[in-house]
């Protein structure tokens, strides 16, 4: 888990971004955008990736 802090002096102003597009969501993440208020965010899981391999190269049809 990262710590992530800002200065006294270092707000957001109201034309930037509160949090970088395609970056996990953390705790720090989570408390800036209760803070914020924004009124949708959108998120995605993340993805799971399987890969199937056979010694002969094929996969018989065992039904």
């Amino acid at each position: 888990m990262s710590i992530e802090s800002r200065d006294i002096d270092d707000d957001i102003q109201m034309s930037e971004f509160a949090l970088q597009k395609n970056v996990p969501l953390e705790l720090a993440g989570l408390g800036l955008l209760a803070t914020v208020g924004p009124r949708t965010i959108h998120v995605y899981d993340k993805l799971c990736v399987v890969v199937l391999s056979a010694d002969s190269g094929t996969i018989r049809d065992s039904n």
